[in-house]
């Protein structure tokens, strides 16, 4: 029997925003499984002068409003009236959502099962009590990694009903497609900000320049302002800003990724496997180094997938970078290392955790 599942995101493409891309990955994946099934996407407009109902990759896309403040969030609960759900899925990210109740108010406007994956939980912010309103409304609730889950727990005394993962957003280059490795390209993916440690691995490079020349570095991702943070790395030669790219399937963008030689992830609160960034380095192969986790993860193995430094040391970095240009086998065991955890955590096993989550609580429901 057809059933109509609602998809409730702060933000969509063409916004770049980790959780827009992941719920229009995840909609792509679970119509393939579930062709019969009516899927509809609820979630705001990138531009006031958007549409409010239009159609992404061949789902129905609901934008009620151009934010989530004001008349907003009622007008979101009007179109889950309208639409009707069977199940409604919400992806709770709260800067999204701008901070507001909108998810939880979406939520309560639902005559169904609710399911909301936490991409975040940040218990810091005033904020985290509409998270904590949406845990206690929901049927089940998710986590794309432990520490998220472990941070849910504390906060509503609920642990979350699966752990899962996000997968990449960039679909990798197989094949003929797939361009050469340009030797000696570092790659950075992601947000370019204070979050990340920057600077050290700027210092390290610089290093391992003056040992190894010819190490450039390609940094993908917005740039926030003040861009004057960044002058010392925009006046280096050998650094390259590359993006950002809104359109995740770009070839320009897919091309970068696959030339490059070795993925630097240096978060500075750790990688996860809510990281879409390390997911995408592993989805295309790459070598990474990165940062140790906060918890301890099954899918992050040292000298397997990943090689692991601390944030701040530069030297590290250098070494780390070093050792993979200059030893061969470490470099595939690397990427098969890579390659393999990226079939593991694909879009497909999500899909399927996914609809057997849905079939339980329809089921339930019924």
């Amino acid at each position: 029997m057809s059933k109509t599942i609602l998809l409730v995101s702060g933000a969509a493409p063409p916004i770049i925003d980790g959780v827009g891309h992941y719920t229009a990955r995840l909609l792509e994946t679970l119509r393939a499984a579930r062709p019969g099934w009516r899927w509809v996407w609820l979630t705001r407009k990138a531009r006031w002068f958007h549409r409010p109902i239009a159609s992404f990759r061949g789902v129905r896309i609901v934008r009620p409003a151009h934010g989530w403040y004001g008349a907003a969030p009622w007008l979101a609960g009007r179109v889950v009236r309208w639409v009707r759900p069977d199940l409604l899925h919400i992806q709770e990210q709260t800067h999204s959502f701008y901070e507001t109740d909108a998810a939880i108010r979406i939520a309560h406007s639902a005559r169904c099962p609710v399911v909301t994956t936490l991409h975040e939980f940040h218990g810091e912010l005033p904020s985290c009590r509409h998270t904590v309103a949406l845990v206690e409304r929901s049927a089940a609730v998710i986590t794309n990694d432990g520490r998220t889950g472990r941070r849910c727990a504390e906060a509503t005394g609920r642990e979350p009903d699966a752990i899962w993962w996000s997968p990449s957003n960039v679909p990798p280059l197989e094949g003929a497609s797939r361009p050469r490795t340009k030797p000696g390209l570092v790659t950075t993916f992601g947000h370019i900000n204070a979050l990340k440690a920057l600077d050290a691995v700027f210092a390290g490079l610089v290093q391992l320049n003056h040992r190894r020349p010819g190490v450039r570095w390609q940094l993908i991702g917005p740039v926030p302002a003040p861009r004057e943070r960044y002058t010392e790395l925009l006046r280096s030669p050998w650094v390259e800003f590359a993006g950002p790219w809104p359109d995740l399937y770009d070839m320009r963008l897919r091309r970068a990724l696959a030339e490059t030689h070795v993925m630097l992830l240096p978060f500075l609160d750790g990688a996860t496997t809510r990281r879409g960034t390390l997911q995408a380095a592993w989805a295309f192969g790459l070598p990474v180094v990165t940062t140790a986790p906060e918890l301890t993860e099954d899918a992050i193995v040292p000298e397997w997938n990943c090689l692991l430094v601390e944030p701040r040391d530069a030297v590290a970095w250098a070494g780390a970078v070093e050792r993979i240009l200059t030893d061969p086998a470490l470099e595939a065991r690397l990427r098969a290392g890579s390659a393999e955890t990226a079939r593991k955590y694909s879009w497909n096993q999500l899909a399927s955790l996914h609809l057997s989550l849905y079939d339980r609580l329809l089921g339930a429901s019924a």
